[in-house]
């Protein structure tokens, strides 16, 4: 059913407002509620001491810049509690809404995660976010050619986001990233390998989606809820097809829970090649710079 809600919302006119509606007043997804923002602060937090493990200058002075930056700003609200004073976010869709905003800037005030500052005070328009937090915000644009200087960004962070990307996409986006970030920058990716319909269906796995072909998974993966189904493994091939050097692999452990999961299903031909580990990674952080020539 909701393959099927968002097959429709993807096609229709003004089916982005429509999903806003479904996921506010239907799946009360939106606006996050104070426990989910503090699992994106306590997030950004970690993005941000994985970074400073490996840039040399202070982040306070650095340009941090994060692709897909979504309907709320949780994350990027999150840096600058933490001290970072310029970001650029781009989006290829103006999700964007004041009142979400709004809401998410409220809510910091009831959250106990540590930080340096909090923001508040209500924003007029969302214009004001340059004024107030160093963030550009930029949407419609595209990630794959941003238009930015090249070697004007020092950080990049993107935090599940890379999933609902195509394949020669994400390759694309990476090239820019390299274009843009300067040679001592520091990127910072984590990327969920579950199926995400798991997080809304209970009776199926993170591994459900592996079992079908690539036409089969096409009536299911609409363009507002699109998932590429790559595993780890393909992600580090990406990064090393791009110039990039991986400085941190974290993945979360693959447990017998998990390899049991994946033995239960029957693997589509696409994922057969891949060993039951390989398929079995659920998530992953990674830490990279520009490869050295």
């Amino acid at each position: 059913m909701k393959a099927l809600l968002q097959g429709v919302f993807s096609r229709v006119p003004y089916g982005e407002g429509l999903n806003y509606l479904f996921q506010r007043h239907v799946t009360h997804s939106l606006p996050i509620d104070a426990r989910r923002l503090s699992e994106i602060a306590e997030r950004a937090g970690r993005h941000l001491e994985a970074i400073e493990r490996h840039f040399r200058r202070p982040l306070a002075d650095a340009v941090f810049y994060e692709f897909g930056a979504g309907w709320d700003l949780a994350s990027p609200l999150a840096f600058w509690s933490n001290g970072i004073e310029r970001q650029v976010l781009v989006d290829v869709r103006d999700l964007l809404r004041l009142r979400t905003l709004n809401h998410t800037i409220a809510l910091f005030d009831r959250i106990s995660t540590p930080l340096r500052r909090r923001p508040r005070g209500q924003l007029a328009a969302v214009s004001e976010l340059e004024t107030r937090f160093g963030i550009y915000y930029r949407a419609p644009c595209d990630a794959r050619a941003t238009g930015l200087p090249a070697q004007s960004l020092d950080c990049v962070t993107s935090s599940n986001t890379l999933e609902h990307i195509p394949e020669a996409e994400i390759r694309a986006i990476l090239r820019e990233c390299h274009r843009c970030l300067r040679d001592d920058g520091v990127m910072s990716f984590l990327i969920d390998y579950q199926d995400h319909y798991s997080y809304f269906d209970q009776g199926i796995s993170g591994y459900n989606f592996l079992q079908y072909s690539d036409r089969s998974w096409s009536y299911y993966n609409p363009s507002l809820h699109y998932q590429n189904r790559l595993r780890h493994k393909d992600y580090l091939a990406l990064f090393e097809d791009t110039g990039w050097e991986i400085l941190e692999e974290r993945r979360h452990p693959v447990s017998d829970q998990d390899l049991a999961a994946v033995a239960r299903i029957r693997l589509a031909e696409r994922f057969q090649p891949y060993s039951p580990g390989e398929l079995a990674v659920r998530d992953a952080t990674l830490v990279l710079r520009k490869r050295a020539p």
